[in-house]
């Protein structure tokens, strides 16, 4: 008589887990990316960042060019940064209300740290927004300067 081994609760949590799926080539990217800009190498990053938008599913470009766009600030190539966080703005789905104001902050940080006509009322209306949406709060009179 053959008899079939009592299954233990081992057994039926590997057997009820769901298989690992394998990590896309967009995740691959992004990661190895977000990795770079990590350890400081934002040049390589930007590259890889840029591998990645090509691919990227519709609703993960707004972080693709988020994270591209800081690797970008982190550069002091503030042009490319300002026009990463505003495609991010105004061509991509935003998840929410606090990515707007994120976005926002940082462009406007952009505007301020590059400093030519017009950039302090563009730096004024982004932090205005930043601190309308909640990506801002407190006592920050420092990012204010000069805002009205």
């Amino acid at each position: 008589v053959f008899t079939q081994p009592e299954k233990t609760d081992e057994i039926i949590i590997a057997e009820t887990q769901p298989a690992e799926e394998p990590k896309s080539e967009f995740d691959e990217l992004f990661e190895k990316a977000r990795q770079l800009a990590v350890a400081k190498e934002f040049k390589q990053a930007v590259v890889i960042f840029n591998e990645a938008l090509v691919i990227s599913p519709p609703e993960n470009e707004y972080l693709v060019l988020l994270l591209r766009g800081n690797c970008y600030f982190s550069l002091r190539e503030f042009d490319q940064c300002i026009s990463d966080y505003t495609s991010a703005l105004e061509e991509t789905k935003l998840p929410h209300e606090n990515v707007k104001g994120n976005l926002c902050l940082m462009r406007g940080l952009a505007y301020g740290s590059r400093d030519g006509e017009g950039d302090k009322e563009r730096k004024c209306a982004d932090i205005a927004v930043a601190r309308a949406t909640g990506a801002l709060s407190g006592d920050v009179t420092m990012l204010e300067e000069g805002c009205d």
